[in-house]
C-alpha cells in the first residue's frame, strides 16, 4: 500500500490553480470562482441540484427525440447504456461522477468565456486588443487561483463522500482508496491524513456562495458598460482593473 499525504497534495494542488490565476489575471480567474460558487450552492441546496439535472434530463430527451435512430444506436453503443432504441440516457443527481463530469464542464466553460470574454489575441491581418495583466490583476488573480484550488479539491472530496447529494447520494469507493492492477502484483494507494473538516462546515459554504455573487458583479461592472451615442444605446467593453488595454497591429 502506497500513502500519499492529502494535505501536500492539497498545497500542490493551490500552489498550481494560484500560479495560473497569478498568470491570467483575476478577470479570467472571476469566472472560473462563479461556476464553482454555483456547485457550492447546489450541494447547499440539493433540491436546486436534482432541478438542474431534471432540466440536462430534459434536453437530452428532446434532443434523443429528433436523433436519427442510426445515430441513437451508435451512441448508445459508445456510450455503453446497455439500451437501444428511444430510451435516453439520463444523469443521476446522485452519482458522484456526474458532478465531477459537471465540474470538468464547467471549469472547461469558464475558461471558454473567459477567453472570449477578455481576448488577447485577433486576426493577424487586420488591428487587435490585448490585455496585459497589471501586477495587482496578477496578485489578485493569484489569490482567487488559490480559493479556486481549494474550492475544487473540496467539491471533489464532497462528490466522493456523496451524503449532501441529491437523494443522500452514496459514497465513492475513490473517496478512500484507488487500486491498479499490474503484472502478479496488486497496487493500492489509498490517501492519508485526510482532513475532517468539509466544505460544507458552518458558514462558509454561503461565505463562498457570496463571494462568487460579488466577484460576477465586479466582473461584469468592470468590463462591460452602457454607452450611449445618436439617442442609441449599446453595449460598450471596458478594460477592467488591474488589467491594461494595448493596440497591436494596424
Amino acid at each position: 500500500m502506497v500513502g500519499i499525504d492529502s494535505t501536500a497534495l492539497a498545497l500542490l494542488v493551490i500552489g498550481l490553480f494560484a500560479l495560473i490565476g497569478f498568470l491570467k489575471g483575476w478577470w479570467k480567474e472571476a469566472i472560473t470562482t462563479v461556476f464553482l460558487a454555483i456547485l457550492v450552492f447546489f450541494l447547499l441546496v440539493p433540491e436546486a441540484a436534482q432541478l438542474f439535472i431534471n432540466a440536462i434530463n430534459s434536453v437530452i430527451a428532446f434532443i434523443w427525440q429528433i436523433l436519427p435512430s442510426l445515430i441513437i444506436d451508435f451512441l448508445n453503443s459508445g456510450l455503453g447504456t446497455g439500451v437501444s432504441g428511444d430510451v435516453p440516457p439520463q444523469l443521476n443527481a446522485g452519482s458522484s461522477q456526474t458532478w465531477i463530469i459537471i465540474l470538468i464542464i464547467f471549469i472547461g466553460l469558464a475558461i471558454l468565456i473567459g477567453r472570449v470574454g477578455l481576448p488577447n489575441s485577433g486576426r493577424r491581418t487586420a488591428a487587435y486588443n490585448s490585455y496585459l495583466v497589471t501586477c495587482g490583476g496578477a496578485l489578485f488573480g493569484g489569490l482567487l487561483g488559490a480559493l479556486n484550488g481549494w474550492l475544487i479539491i473540496s467539491l471533489v472530496r464532497a462528490y466522493l463522500q456523496g451524503s449532501k447529494l441529491p437523494g443522500g447520494g452514496e459514497p465513492s469507493m475513490a473517496s478512500t482508496a484507488f487500486s491498479a492492477a499490474s503484472p502478479g502484483n496488486d497496487v493500492v494507494i489509498q490517501a492519508v491524513d485526510v482532513p475532517t473538516a468539509t466544505i460544507l462546515d458552518s458558514f462558509l459554504p454561503w461565505l463562498f456562495a457570496a463571494i462568487g455573487l460579488a466577484v460576477f458583479i465586479a466582473a461584469l461592472k468592470s468590463r462591460y458598460g452602457i454607452h450611449e451615442q445618436n439617442g442609441y444605446r449599446k453595449i460598450a467593453y471596458k478594460s477592467p482593473a488591474g488589467h491594461e488595454r494595448i493596440e497591436i497591429g494596424s
